[in-house]
């Protein structure tokens, strides 16, 4: 029986993606915090496998549960395309690698992530990869969606890295800055830095990068386009989140892709930020939701890290409800052209 049957879940089916004439068309979204709307979540029961030695590749399934429970989101399936997805994947990966985790040969490098390969791990990676760039096209016509995945920040060209396979969130911003014909931004804020991402992207001109993290790992920003703070506690990470206006407003970018890691948390033992409680990732997220609602830039927001088995899923819900009630739906602006000013 499907995962979704046995949680008494309900997912609309496959529809097609936007079309052309929302690549010109910006999104504003309303701020009204006393209302509260399901957030379009893209899913697909079969993301779940038990690849990994944590929650990595189970959790979602947990928040989607909790989320629906609350009638936080209204949930639909992209459509999939196997051999585009493989394709476009090895577009942005080595070949070699990418067929190594397709056929799980050779088994050290399918399995270079730090994951058990088998067939249907090999299947979700391929789905997740697919739908992440069709809910980034979502994103034009519902302002803000939920793509409830990880695992992608660490995956370099050759090979995956630190529970991280493909890196989609930057196939899915190269697409986006081709279709979109303008600036993709990731905003970052996992508990370590996206050095996959950096590596991936750090040549893009058309791609921003914003990342708070408890560590480098070697990731060097220019202080304009690439932006890396590296913090030790809440109040370092208070003050380097203050600059992210900033940065919207150097880039203006027509999409951003929002890893809102949960492993920043002071008691997840893989990340955890001194002084970073419940409390502070509520007004983080609150904070980055809202400044992207303001400027009506279309998001897609993932859950990224998190590793505590009974309390990381109820975080991400967190950020979902808090995305239910202070983003809303969107409202029509009419086209604008713009350049970002890092490119003047």
């Amino acid at each position: 029986m499907p995962l979704e049957s046995q949680m008494g879940l309900s997912v609309t089916p496959p529809v097609a993606p936007p079309g052309d004439t929302d690549l010109r068309t910006r999104r504003c979204i309303g701020t009204n915090t006393q209302s509260r709307h399901p957030i379009v979540t893209v899913w697909d029961a079969a993301y779940v496998t038990d690849a990994a030695p944590t929650i990595s590749t189970t959790k979602a399934a947990r928040v989607i549960e909790l989320a629906q429970a609350e009638g936080l989101v209204d949930l639909r399936q992209a459509p999939f395309d196997e051999d585009a997805a493989w394709a476009d994947m090895a577009a942005v990966h080595d070949p070699a690698y990418v067929d190594a985790v397709r056929t799980g040969q050779p088994r050290r490098l399918a399995e270079s992530q730090g994951f058990r390969w088998s067939p249907a791990f090999a299947a979700a990676a391929a789905r997740i990869w697919s739908a992440h760039a069709w809910a980034c096209r979502l994103a034009r016509t519902e302002g803000t969606v939920v793509h409830p995945v990880s695992g992608a920040h660490h995956a370099r060209r050759n090979s995956g890295s630190g529970y991280c396979t493909f890196n989609f969130l930057a196939g899915a911003a190269r697409q986006a800055a081709d279709e979109n014909r303008g600036p993709v931004a990731v905003i970052d804020l996992d508990a370590h830095p996206g050095d996959g991402t950096y590596a991936l992207l750090k040549d893009d001109p058309r791609v921003a990068l914003f990342d708070i993290a408890g560590s480098a790992w070697g990731c060097t920003g220019d202080g304009v386009r690439i932006v890396y703070h590296e913090v030790a506690n809440a109040a370092e990470y208070r003050a380097a989140l203050a600059t992210l206006p900033r940065f919207l407003d150097r880039v203006r970018p027509v999409l951003v892709q929002y890893q809102a890691g949960m492993d920043p948390f002071e008691d997840d033992r893989v990340g955890g930020i001194d002084g970073v409680t419940r409390t502070f990732l509520a007004w983080r997220d609150r904070f980055v939701l809202r400044e992207l609602a303001a400027r009506g830039i279309p998001t897609v927001v993932n859950l990224a890290g998190g590793y505590i088995r009974d309390v990381t899923p109820r975080l991400h819900v967190q950020t979902i409800r808090i995305a239910a009630r202070a983003v809303g739906r969107p409202r029509l602006m009419r086209p604008t052209s713009w350049t970002p000013s890092f490119l003047l």
